[in-house]
């Protein structure tokens, strides 16, 4: 058999799987062409894992941390993280560690900036020199430019001209005076107003960073108050931004891309929530994600509910970056704790998959809720840095609670073993056929020889890459360069992926 073995195919939605045909034969006989029953999709709930990260240097006392980005590049994590003072917010900085592990983290010396009176630090920068919000690496860019990191930036307008002088204090005061003289909120916001944009930094190693010298993307008057994404997608050529957006008071998250990293588009709304949501609910983040080792796109976007004021993690899934979609409306990182239930939860990238067979998911679980408190309190220092753990492609499955069965659309064999990745009950199993593809108008879909339900073996358990045999071989050498569909049957069982 060859070394490299055919990419699996993940179950996120229902795209691949026949829906059915329905036809009326001349004797008045109607039947389906081979219907999927049975099955649903079924998302995998996170396990998750000790904390960590924490803060335990002197510049992290009193501080909220947050996530960043974390890249896995040459088997090393890198983490780029923020650290919130709560009682002096000119006090908060971006920092960097590294591990071999994810648990054990090195804070490398840089030498960077001072922290009383010493640069024996591991501090890239204060909060505002630089546009670290989010982090990425760019495969397209020219290696001084291999690194790009972007945040949103506040710019002061009065009377609808950029005021430089002006800075947040002197902007309250002004919004206090013409409050107390009575001067009406829509006028307020015409006299005084914050216009958002976005900007960009650029590095050659992720630690020594320059500014890009105008904004990447104006999006005036629409709040960017949460963790904004960038990103470079591959299958489009594009360099793309995951942003904050608003309809109607309702929080959802906005594409923007570019050629250009310097120039976005404007963007335009990609995922947000819908009638079949409760009604309360908000996405307050993204956390876009690339799926590891695949042209497929993921969000783990963290799920506000209002009147419970927490705040989960859910999964969607999309095929090319634009149109998303969510397996179920429930959370894939969950509220419970070995301490008794979270109050928020927010992840951040990257999906991490690793040879061992695990994928990693980083995220800040907070005990407290969203409740909002009075100006100028901080939430309590509550916030744990923790994995959500998978084990491999393991997000989303085809699920069977009973019997059930379905068939995938065609795919040229690759002439190597066929392989799933599946779990099922004590009592549960899984059977493969390997069939014709399915025609229109309808015929019989027929099993190839010696590929027939008969033919093949029972496959029970947990396995993450299994073999699947016929007459007891899983050559599929006969098969080699022909379209073949895969037709499932399911009891009790799940199934992940299959490759083939």
């Amino acid at each position: 058999m060859s070394e490299k073995r055919p990419a699996a195919i993940p179950f996120l939605d229902w795209y691949g799987i026949w829906p059915s045909h329905r036809k009326i034969e001349r004797d008045g006989v109607v039947w389906s062409q081979d219907p999927p029953r049975g099955v649903r999709l079924s998302i995998e709930p996170a396990e998750k894992s000790e904390i960590f990260f924490a803060g335990e240097r002197e510049w992290e006392e009193r501080s909220n941390l947050n996530i960043n980005t974390v890249l896995f590049e040459n088997g090393r994590y890198r983490l780029w993280y923020g650290v919130n003072k709560v009682d002096d917010a000119a006090q908060s900085f971006v920092c960097y560690a590294e591990s071999e592990d994810g648990f054990a983290w090195q804070r490398p010396e840089l030498g960077l900036v001072a922290y009383k009176g010493s640069t024996r630090n591991n501090i890239l920068c204060a909060r505002e020199e630089f546009h670290l919000g989010s982090i990425f690496a760019d495969p397209a860019a020219p290696p001084e430019e291999r690194y790009k990191g972007i945040m949103p930036r506040g710019q002061y307008y009065r009377d609808g001209k950029l005021d430089p002088d002006m800075d947040k204090k002197r902007f309250k005061e002004l919004l206090v005076a013409m409050d107390l003289g009575g001067v009406a909120a829509e006028e307020r916001r015409r006299k005084l107003e914050i216009r958002q944009a976005v900007h960009g930094s650029v590095s050659a190693d992720g630690i020594h960073w320059r500014n890009l010298d105008e904004p990447i993307l104006d999006v005036g008057n629409t709040a960017l108050d949460t963790h904004n994404l960038g990103a470079f997608d591959r299958e489009a050529g594009k360099y793309v931004a995951y942003l904050r957006g608003h309809i109607e008071r309702r929080r959802l998250v906005r594409r923007a891309e570019g050629s250009d990293f310097r120039r976005l588009e404007d963007p335009r709304p990609c995922l947000m929530c819908d009638p079949q949501d409760p009604i309360d609910d908000d996405i307050y983040n993204s956390c876009y994600c690339p799926y590891p080792g695949r042209s497929l796109h993921l969000m783990f976007p963290s799920f506000y509910h209002r009147i419970e004021s927490t705040v989960d993690i859910q999964l969607a899934v999309s095929r090319d970056g634009y149109l998303w979609s969510r397996p179920e409306r429930k959370p894939i990182i969950d509220l419970s704790g070995e301490e008794g239930a979270y109050g928020t939860l927010y992840a951040s990238p990257n999906l991490i998959g690793l040879d061992s067979g695990e994928w990693r998911l980083p995220f800040v679980a907070n005990r407290h809720r969203h409740d909002f408190r009075e100006r100028g309190e901080s939430y309590p220092q509550d916030g744990e840095c923790r994995w959500a753990r998978w084990r491999e492609e393991r997000l989303v499955g085809l699920e069977a609670p009973g019997e059930g069965s379905v068939t995938i659309v065609q795919r040229r064999c690759a002439g190597e073993e066929m392989r799933l990745n599946f779990r099922a009950e004590p009592d549960g199993w899984v059977k493969v056929e390997l069939v014709h593809p399915p025609e229109t108008p309808p015929r019989e879909v027929e099993a190839f020889a010696g590929f027939g339900l008969e033919d093949g073996e029972v496959l029970t358990g947990d396995e993450l890459s299994r073999p699947v045999h016929w007459r007891g071989s899983s050559d599929l050498a006969a098969l080699k360069g022909k379209e073949v569909s895969v037709r499932l049957h399911l009891y009790r069982a799940k199934l992940f992926s299959l490759s083939l």
